[in-house]
């Protein structure tokens, strides 16, 4: 009986694949030294991408409804498009001291894209 209950526990566990699922890569260079400060689950947003629009910035985030902008390090080509609807799970990073960011840096772990 115990086993039963161990393999429906681990059956909870699994992560199901979404619909609209996006494929992320695990591969993050960029927070790799950082401190992992929580994770974040369905967090709805729209990705921005100023370098269409600005000959300056090259920033490339995600705006959620609260204004929190969330720059992941593995954001996929496929949905680097101003306006692409997004829901995510990821990695929140803590920056080292006296760095400053824009917004939250982020390590996706899961990601879907809204019609």
């Amino acid at each position: 009986m115990k086993t039963f209950g161990l393999l429906l526990l681990l059956a909870a566990c699994q992560t199901a694949p979404w619909e609209n699922e996006v494929a992320v890569s695990n591969d993050c260079p960029s927070y790799a030294e950082w401190k992992k400060a929580a994770e974040l689950r369905q967090v709805p947003g729209i990705v921005i991408n100023e370098a269409e629009t600005s000959q300056t910035s090259t920033w490339l985030y995600i705006l959620t409804s609260d204004s929190t902008r969330y720059f992941p390090c593995n954001l996929p080509e496929t949905v680097r498009k101003t306006g692409t609807k997004v829901v995510f799970n990821a990695d929140e990073f803590a920056p080292p001291p006296n760095v400053r960011l824009a917004g939250v840096p982020v390590k996706l772990t899961k990601l879907r894209q809204i019609p």
